[in-house]
């Protein structure tokens, strides 16, 4: 999914993603140009922030944050929602760095994640000391140069708006620390893991954006419940699709390993859902669950556990569970004073995310399923 393709979206939002790409270009551009003098390598960094940031991407924040604005009454050609789209990508981009470096993922977007492409520059090049320290040292670093970067193109914009993008860039920041404990402590302690997708996913990707666009248009105090109410279970249904993709994607469309989420034992949405379903007198199913909740998977049953999600039906469990949180957000923005093209896209965004029909990286699904409640 990419914002050239978001269900129903009209013209103008189709050219956000450009236009926003465009202006990236001339940011890193402009910081490329400052730090080429200090020394051969001090532009690194910022290249390494740039192949992050335009390596791929559904550009759907910025998209959002625009429909938030508009929907408010700012104008569509303001420059400044465009500068809130690039700040917005450039947190993604942070987030996505420092996430692989949590993960250990090897590949993000079918290219060597940051970490692990610097690690192997170090080990080709016989630099001194531990290639793995310098790798996920030097992606640290350029996590926190696109931060920091996200947060100077906030100059000028209205304290609404700067107050609320560094409290959703903190709850991310709370969410992700929920998310390594999930993975670490014992399953009757862990964190539940719809607090963690609220804050760590559903926070920044759709409630977030929105609610941005309305405070930079300076009408969050009476838009911002009612994109709340819209964003947060559509940013849920947006999680439980991406687990579904996660947990049963093929790496060549995805352009991530397949299960890295059932090796990592993370606690997702989807297994909470797979969990309701588990038959109980299968205490078998039950058993290899638990050895994800609890990070003991061997490789060899990930295959396994994939089979199992796939018996359970999980993909038409997330389709039902998808299609309630898209009829809720519905209800939140059906009296919101938005506009009615606005509210229109809104409310066929959410048809869009609750519609897994439409993944088709989901190998091995039974025939005759496509679209099931």
């Amino acid at each position: 999914m990419t914002v050239t393709t978001l269900a129903g979206v009209g013209e103008t939002v189709r050219h956000v993603g450009e236009r926003v790409e465009e202006r990236l270009r001339v940011v890193l551009g402009d910081d490329h140009d400052r730090y080429a003098p200090l020394a051969t390598a001090a532009p690194d960094v910022v290249e390494a922030t740039r192949t992050a940031a335009l390596s791929g991407g559904k550009r759907l924040r910025p998209a959002l944050a625009f429909l938030g604005f508009v929907g408010a009454g700012g104008a569509a050609d303001d420059p400044r929602v465009i500068d809130l789209g690039v700040a917005l990508e450039l947190l993604h981009t942070a987030c996505l760095v420092h996430d692989d470096v949590m993960d250990d993922s090897p590949t993000r977007r079918g290219l060597p994640t940051t970490h692990v492409r610097f690690e192997d520059a170090h080990r080709r090049s016989g630099y001194a000391g531990e290639p793995r320290r310098f790798g996920e040292g030097v992606a640290v670093a350029v996590g926190d140069f696109a931060f920091f970067s996200s947060m100077g193109l906030l100059v000028g914009a209205p304290a609404a708006a700067q107050r609320e993008f560094f409290q959703m860039a903190k709850d991310v920041c709370v969410g992700q620390y929920l998310d390594l404990l999930a993975a670490a402590a014992p399953a009757d302690g862990a964190p539940d893991p719809e607090v963690i997708a609220g804050y760590k996913t559903a926070r920044y990707t759709v409630e977030g954006p929105l609610r941005l666009g309305a405070a930079l248009a300076g009408r969050l105090a009476d838009l911002g419940d009612a994109l709340t109410g819209y964003g947060r279970p559509v940013g849920l249904a947006y999680q439980l699709r991406d687990d579904l993709i996660g947990a049963l994607g093929d790496p060549a469309v995805t352009g991530k390993p397949a299960g890295d989420d059932l090796r990592q034992g993370k606690r997702t949405l989807l297994l909470t859902l797979a969990r309701r379903h588990l038959p109980p007198d299968d205490p078998a199913a039950r058993a290899l669950l638990d050895r994800v909740d609890t990070g003991r998977l061997r490789e060899a049953e990930v295959p396994a556990v994939r089979r199992l999600l796939r018996d359970l039906a999980i993909h038409d469990h997330v389709a039902g569970a998808c299609a309630a949180l898209a009829a809720e957000a519905v209800e939140a923005i059906a009296k919101a004073d938005l506009g009615p093209a606005v509210r229109r896209h809104l409310i066929q965004f959410a048809g869009h995310v609750a519609d897994v029909s439409a993944i088709d990286a989901l190998p091995g699904r039974p025939a005759g399923t496509e679209g099931a409640p």
